[in-house]
């Protein structure tokens, strides 16, 4: 049985909040490939090539929001099923449920979220990829 990479692809305009998540992965001890697009547009860009096992979208982006994003990203056929976790340091109720309405996987606070962070990135981590 060959145990294929974890592809996590994170679109964050902030440089640490990807290091965070890599560092994460890191000391998981898996397998892992992550990608990172600084905008949505990149990220839409590099999702006509890119087959990520889940991604993390930002928000709070100079470009396009992360529920803009979002849309754009379910809108593709590839990544229709492909599940979609939206961060967000402001994250309200109401950003949530439009989130998950628009088919996030996840809706989840930044800061205050480290532990929950962790439990999601090891959830995708250990899934199997024959699911």
């Amino acid at each position: 049985m060959v145990i294929m990479k974890k592809h996590f692809f994170v679109i964050d305009d902030d440089e640490d909040d990807v290091e965070l998540i890599t560092d994460i992965l890191s000391s998981m001890k898996i397998d892992y490939k992550c990608t990172w697009a600084r905008s949505g547009d990149q990220a839409i860009k590099q999702l006509q090539y890119l087959k990520p096992d889940v991604i993390f979208i930002d928000y709070n982006m100079y470009d396009m929001n992360g529920i803009q994003c979002l849309q754009a990203i379910k809108s593709l056929p590839s990544c229709r099923h492909v599940p979609v976790v939206l961060h967000s340091s402001c994250m309200t109720e109401q950003l949530r449920m439009q989130g998950l309405q628009l088919g996030a996987y996840e809706c989840m606070q930044k800061a205050d979220s480290l532990d929950k962070l962790v439990a999601v990135l090891q959830q995708f981590a250990l899934k199997s990829s024959a699911a």
